[in-house]
């Protein structure tokens, strides 16, 4: 080899070095370091309802939660049922109150994947616990006190979905409301006062518009996994790690892999695009796939990224899917209690439901998919209320779906509701499958 051949060679393998070395121990320009986590602002707790739901939790666990406790609102009330019932009178109580309070606070500051939370069977064990309690309210002649308990158990289940804590607590919320939509819409058929369902109208209200969206809910999982991603990769049970350019390089590539994804997926989520969610869901894992590839970057950093974000991305459409059947459920029962507190009023069903929903004090609620007022309309059995379903159409609510506890994004079927008609309160948990 000629000398200017081999000083060629040996200047690339020397620039090489020194870019391996920039790489590897010169912190990047125009980063942002994580700062320090601010605590979350206490929570009084006087003023706190967490203090009274954890009361109720430690009633409930004194004793091994039964089995049917798992759907209670539809549940005979056997002297099993009535004798548990009978055990737990506490928890109800701590409850009640608990739905009283202003405030919700349960962690001390922003959580991660790895903070302590509640126990979430618990949780849903007390919906559950506030669901028989109103079946047995009713059958005893007192329909308000059932409804009064029942919204005071959707509130509890709203008040789970904390801003900032991820996507867990959200789904969690939906499962605690579904469980008492099942006992709301029980109730509907029951003769109870005008002014009880039309407060009960208001109150669903109220809960839904604190509940978060899908996209609120994915956002939130987005900033948590941020900081999960931060306290394991930047740092360590010692303290932050010493300043490591390679490591905030391949932290900055995940936060902009992250972001991307996430942008990605807003307007899907905004306009709950079941469809598109799902083809999302299908294409992301083999997009990080080729991203998570070594030949794409000399110094893997982008590699790197790629695989961490791969690890944390999980399916967006089971989360919105659970969410926006939460959604239609309080939507439907807010039309249905208006008109049949309209009924009791004036002894018939409205043929507006405008007419009824401004007697109970609300809005026309709407439905998510279609942004429209949910579908309204009587019938010789009575009023029927819809919502346009998975597939963002809406077919006139003539087709219900057989199963939404499967979710299939079946065209021409709508959600359905009817009074004396409870939806399913069992959680959405499988794949969607698209028919033709």
């Amino acid at each position: 080899m000629s000398r200017p051949a081999a000083a060629a060679v040996l200047s690339l393998l020397g620039l090489a070095g020194f870019v391996l070395f920039y790489v590897m121990l010169v912190p990047p320009w125009g980063v942002v370091r994580p700062g320090p986590r601010v605590p979350l602002a206490p929570v009084a707790a006087a003023e706190n309802a967490w203090t009274e739901y954890s009361v109720a939790l430690a009633d409930l666990h004194r004793e091994a939660a039964p089995r049917w406790l798992g759907e209670a609102a539809a549940h005979d009330l056997t002297p099993e049922v009535l004798a548990y019932l009978g055990r737990h009178v506490d928890a109800l109580a701590h409850l009640r109150t608990g739905a009283t309070r202003a405030r919700f606070g349960y962690f001390e500051e922003p959580p991660t994947v790895v903070t302590p939370v509640p126990d979430l069977q618990a949780l849903r064990h007390l919906a559950e616990l506030a669901a028989a309690e109103a079946r047995r309210l009713r059958e005893a002649g007192d329909p308000a006190g059932a409804l009064a308990l029942e919204t005071a158990a959707y509130r509890h289940g709203t008040d789970l979905a904390q801003p900032d804590a991820g996507v867990l607590l959200p789904i969690v919320a939906a499962g605690c409301r579904r469980s008492t939509a099942a006992a709301l819409f029980t109730s509907l058929a029951a003769d109870a006062p005008a002014e009880a369902l039309a407060r009960a109208a208001r109150d669903v209200a109220a809960e839904d518009a604190r509940m978060p969206g899908a996209w609120q809910a994915t956002s939130s999982e987005w900033r948590l996994v941020a900081r999960t991603v931060e306290d394991g990769f930047l740092t360590s049970r010692d303290g932050p790690r010493s300043p490591a350019a390679l490591r905030l390089r391949v932290y900055d590539s995940f936060l902009r892999q992250h972001g991307a994804v996430l942008e990605e997926a807003r307007p899907l989520l905004e306009a709950w695009d079941f469809t598109g969610l799902q083809e999302l869901d299908e294409r992301l894992p083999k997009q990080l796939a080729v991203r998570a590839a070594p030949w794409r970057n000399f110094w893997l950093i982008d590699n790197l990224a790629a695989r961490m974000v791969n690890g944390v991305v999980a399916p967006l459409s089971r989360p919105a899917r659970l969410l926006y059947v939460d959604r239609a459920n309080g939507a439907a029962f807010q039309v249905l209690a208006a008109c049949r507190a309209y009924q009791i009023s004036h002894g018939r069903l409205p043929e507006d439901p405008q007419v009824a929903l401004a007697e109970a004090g609300i809005e026309w609620p709407l439905d998510p998919v279609t942004r429209r007022p949910a579908g309204y309309r009587l019938e010789a059995q009575g009023a029927v209320v819809w919502m346009a379903g998975f597939d963002g159409r809406d077919d006139g609510g003539r087709e219900p779906y057989l199963d939404k506890v499967q979710a299939v994004i079946a065209p021409g079927t709508d959600l359905v509701y009817r009074i004396g008609e409870a939806p399913t309160p069992r959680p959405l948990v499988r794949a969607v499958a698209v028919r033709p």
